[in-house]
């Protein structure tokens, strides 16, 4: 029988995201009014995504296209200085096709473990988290982020396809072959 590999930075909850007030082009904005009724994944630090290879930056475009396919919407929040901000939110505007272009929001403080931490009543360990939300806005699982050039976004599809799964209901009687 073989056994899944467990990630070692992996959280599982149901808490609900922080409703941080984020600055858009139309002005500040509640996070909770982008998110409603969407599946969402937030990356800390989006700008750790922009591959040095060209490779690389195929295997990029195709994961995002599977996780729009799954009905994900994507958000970014780069804690890290305003201009990498900058070169990242450019890179990705200029790069990817406009249907995977998604929003990045600058917080220098990270406020959204912040406020998870203070609800969980513990800290969290992880150092880059990425939050997958359910359509109500509870974080279900918390990954670590990207740490090297070799982490692939392939980690983060994997994840989502499986809380897809997970949401599907099973009737009486019906296996999961069936169609």
């Amino acid at each position: 029988m073989k056994t899944e590999k467990q990630n070692r930075s992996r959280l599982e909850m149901k808490l609900a995201f922080p409703d941080l007030l984020v600055k858009t082009h139309h002005g500040n904005v509640h996070l909770r009014s982008l998110i409603q009724n969407k599946r969402v994944i937030v990356f800390t630090n989006p700008s750790d995504m922009i591959p040095t290879k060209e490779g690389n930056r195929e295997a990029l475009v195709q994961s995002l296209k599977k996780i729009k396919e799954m009905n994900f919407h994507l958000i970014g929040f780069n804690r890290k200085t305003f201009n990498e901000h900058l070169m990242f939110t450019n890179w990705i505007n200029s790069y990817l096709a406009d249907d995977l272009v998604f929003p990045v929001f600058y917080q220098p403080k990270n406020e959204v473990k912040t406020c998870l931490e203070r609800d969980l009543g513990r800290k969290i360990t992880i150092q880059n988290p990425i939050y997958f939300l359910d359509k109500n806005g509870k974080t279900q699982l918390i990954l670590e982020g990207f740490r090297a050039e070799h982490d692939p976004l392939e980690r983060i599809v994997e994840q989502a396809s499986r809380l897809v799964l997970t949401e599907q209901p099973l009737l009486l009687g019906q296996s999961l072959t069936d169609d």
